[in-house]
């Protein structure tokens, strides 16, 4: 995952145009992909006689697992920041209108993403 940041980072470091930074885009996601190897586990968050989502189905590993692992009403904005967090990475990838700005907010969203699933995993 550090790894996938990193590169995120460089990438956004020497972005200037237009497809630049969607490739910043293809980056976040490339990070969300590798969020939801480490943090999907089918044994807890697959519903029995379901299909395991791929990796590329971010929204759904993510979620699943934050919805294990934050329930209840009092975590509901937790579980809103990160659902936001994804979806704004996937829309950079795709937006015809990428600009520095709007892009480096997506990694940071991104990478904010990586540092509360990491604390998830390190609280019980």
């Amino acid at each position: 995952m550090d790894e996938h940041i990193e590169q995120l980072r460089q990438r956004f470091a020497t972005a200037s145009t237009h497809v630049d930074y969607k490739d910043v885009g293809n980056r976040c996601v490339g990070v969300l992909e590798a969020l939801s190897a480490v943090v999907y586990d089918p044994a807890v968050h697959c519903p029995d006689g379901k299909p395991q989502p791929p990796v590329d189905k971010t929204d759904i590993r993510i979620g699943a697992y934050i919805d294990q692992r934050l329930p209840g009403p009092s975590n509901e904005e937790l579980r809103g920041l990160v659902k936001k967090a994804s979806a704004l990475s996937h829309k950079m990838k795709h937006s015809p209108r990428a600009d520095r700005t709007t892009t480096g907010i997506a990694a940071d969203a991104v990478i904010l993403l990586a540092n509360i699933l990491r604390r998830l995993r390190q609280e019980p």
